[in-house]
């Protein structure tokens, strides 16, 4: 599961990681990179809304194997020689990349030990800024020797074996599978719901508000670095790198941080403010930084704006009757998933208008700062609950 959310989010970040040579390829602008995860994340919302009633009528071993070869019917779409493909790969992308977690969550909670259950779900976790580090750090030197197009080949020959490797694990993995489940449902029910429920509502638009600062990272910091501050493409994948690693630190810390302080609004509300802080600073980067203090901005932003998912689902779940946690985090992903589409297309959108990706990044205090807003009202409404409880 850890490989295939691994290779999964490489499928997904490499064009972003090799912008500057795709736009090159086709005398197009890097920034339109923006569109095509912006489609790759409406996408996205299809296939989590579907993923747990495929998973339990055909087995989430088969879907998973479903989610990695439309993984790989993506990247292939993307390297043919048009860039109408590269917006059009982004659907089978989205489709494959939503359908990893709902089937991979399946598994491990059936087989996951439940001492070890946590663990297990984190390490399972970490392989989206794992992916992304992957994605930052060798893509961009592969596509400078080879070319881009080899970069996603690769990543799909790795896709192909994992599918035939969870084929010796199915005959076990999916014989819950029912075969008489439904699929259809109501998709707007538990999005009605949430919205009722004041907490649950103001945590779903921060996260909403702090996924668009997460994606933009993910899938501007090259473009910026390479164009706007004039690094190499090498070097503009190691501030990616930094970005993420900043991820994989950032998730576990302020989990930590909020399982000691027994404050996940608290923790939370120090981490808007220190994103929001750090987005305003990179509006004063200039071709004059050094590489070193790029990824040391890069990495603070990227532990807040890729850190925050941990708390953030706990928080939910915390908030969520037991047997309504499932249905109420994927309502509440749902709204996350809305502004992960709209992110990039308002990121692009000022770049053209303003022809400064120093100035877009500064913006995405504006998301980070709603985004507090919200985290402070909702530990306010706890807090009131807490002492009218008294």
């Amino acid at each position: 599961m850890l490989a295939a959310q691994s290779f999964g989010t490489m499928a997904t970040m490499t064009l972003p990681a090799v912008a500057p040579k795709v736009a090159e390829t086709y005398g197009i602008s890097s920034s339109l990179i923006g569109y095509q995860i912006s489609i790759l994340a409406g996408a996205m919302l299809v296939s989590l809304t579907l993923g747990s009633q495929l998973a339990a009528r055909w087995g989430a071993c088969r879907v998973q194997q479903g989610a990695l070869l439309l993984l790989v019917a993506g990247s292939f779409v993307a390297i043919l020689p048009h860039a109408a493909f590269l917006f059009g790969s982004a659907l089978a992308l989205g489709l494959g990349y939503g359908l990893l977690t709902p089937s991979a969550s399946h598994l491990l909670a059936r087989f996951a030990p439940p001492k070890r259950r946590n663990l297990i779900f984190s390490l399972k976790q970490t392989g989206v800024p794992l992916g992304g580090i992957g994605a930052a750090a060798i893509t961009p030197a592969i596509a400078l020797i080879f070319g881009w197009q080899w970069a996603l080949a690769g990543n799909a020959a790795v896709l192909c074996g994992l599918v035939l490797l969870l084929q010796r694990g199915r005959p076990q993995w999916d014989d819950d599978r029912d075969p008489a489940a439904r699929i259809g449902i109501n998709p707007f029910a538990d999005l009605a719901e949430i919205w009722r429920h004041e907490a649950l509502r103001l945590l779903s638009i921060a996260g909403g508000c702090f996924v668009i600062v997460q994606i933009c990272l993910s899938t501007f910091t090259v473009v910026f670095f390479a164009e706007e501050v004039g690094f190499g493409l090498i070097e503009a994948g190691i501030v990616l790198t930094a970005s993420q690693v900043g991820g994989v630190a950032g998730r576990v810390f302020w989990g930590w941080l909020a399982d000691v302080t027994r404050s996940c609004f608290g923790v939370l509300t120090v981490l808007a403010a220190v994103m929001l802080a750090a987005c305003l600073f990179s509006y004063f980067i200039t071709p004059r930084w050094a590489i070193l203090a790029g990824c040391a901005l890069f990495f603070v932003i990227g532990s807040t704006a890729s850190g925050w998912n941990g708390a953030f689902l706990a928080e939910v779940a915390r908030l969520t009757p037991r047997a309504a946690i499932s249905r109420m985090t994927g309502g509440s992903l749902a709204y996350v998933n809305v502004c992960k589409m709209v992110g990039p297309i308002l990121f692009t959108n000022v770049y053209l208008a303003s022809g400064s990706y120093a100035l877009a990044f500064a913006l995405l205090a504006v998301p980070a700062g709603i985004g507090l807003g919200c985290v402070v009202a909702a530990w306010r409404g706890e807090l009131r609950a807490a002492v009218a409880a008294r």
